[in-house]
């Protein structure tokens, strides 16, 4: 996976399909139809527009699934109050705001994660 960095402060979403989907930025922003800020539901559309197999929903982080999926997006409540995607890959964030990171994930709270099956 090739981490692809987001063009604007909202655009993490897309960020994270075009990594996963293998695409440029620019096509994503143009198949979503937005620069803006995305929702799961925009998010799956989208994965399913492209053929990519994935969960059926979002899952939060509990005592009965405490881990991510291998592959997933994930939603990060950030130290700085806003919500934000960013892609687990290989025990790696793929951030598509603050960069590859290895280790424990420090900008936030990761809540929930989509599990993306196409890596498996």
């Amino acid at each position: 996976m090739e981490l692809i960095m987001q063009p604007t402060f909202s655009a993490c979403g897309q960020a994270c399909i075009a990594m996963i989907a293998g695409k440029s930025i620019e096509e994503v922003i143009r198949d979503m139809k937005t620069d803006q800020s995305t929702s799961i539901g925009q998010l799956i559309e989208i994965l399913d527009f492209y053929g990519i197999s994935h969960a059926e929903r979002n899952k939060r982080i509990s005592k009965k699934n405490p881990v991510p999926y291998p592959c997933s997006i994930l939603t990060v409540h950030t130290n700085e109050g806003y919500t934000h995607w960013t892609v687990l890959y290989n025990n790696k964030y793929y951030d598509p705001e603050f960069g590859l990171i290895e280790g424990e994930y420090p900008y936030g709270k990761i809540t929930s994660f989509l599990a993306i099956y196409a890596y498996d």
